[in-house]
């Protein structure tokens, strides 16, 4: 599936197709990055299986030095009914950004992060989150999961990826992209 445009106007189909392949596929974790918390609530309406899903959302001081984003009233209400939620450092930035921003030099993943950008920014995410959630032991690396990403706020892209650890990223595999914007 394709959408017109980017960004939040696509949430909903974006999850609810997600949701769908993933009962029809027996995918069994479904990644969704969630900035503020607007896509983690739509996906706690859309799925009934909530043991599917993993809410990735900004490390503290992404916008502001020692502060997070995400709405802390959801964060409650995801922990309540065992959503797993995952707050940490992107996989394509870290300690490369910090460098590329204090000396102006790029390093290798965030030269990695604006390849998958050239599909559009949720493929990046997609990819950057199953990374993320793999680290933190969230989802299974030998069966494949769907992430769903997206461009600015909101979602507008899912992907079926074979993930990996990030020490083995070359390993991840984009399997096979659900729906994304047009550019």
């Amino acid at each position: 599936m394709y959408f017109k445009k980017a960004g939040s106007a696509n949430t909903e189909k974006a999850l609810k197709l997600a949701y769908e392949y993933a009962e029809e596929y027996e995918i069994p974790k479904v990644v969704v990055a969630s900035s503020k918390g607007t896509t983690a609530a739509k996906a706690l309406d859309i799925f009934t299986n909530l043991e599917k899903l993993v809410i990735v959302t900004h490390s503290y001081g992404f916008v502001k030095p020692g502060e997070n984003e995400f709405d802390p009233e959801l964060l409650g209400l995801l922990k309540k009914k065992n959503v797993a939620v995952l707050t940490t450092t992107h996989a394509f930035a870290g300690v490369d950004r910090a460098i590329r921003r204090k000396l102006g030099t790029w390093k290798f993943a965030e030269l990695v992060a604006e390849v998958y950008r050239t599909f559009g920014q949720g493929t990046k995410v997609c990819a950057e989150i199953v990374l993320m959630a793999a680290d933190a032991g969230l989802i299974p690396i030998d069966q494949d999961v769907l992430a769903v990403g997206g461009t600015g706020r909101g979602a507008d892209t899912v992907w079926q990826i074979s993930p990996a650890n990030s020490f083995n990223f070359l390993d991840l595999k984009m399997n096979k992209c659900l729906c994304k914007p047009i550019f």
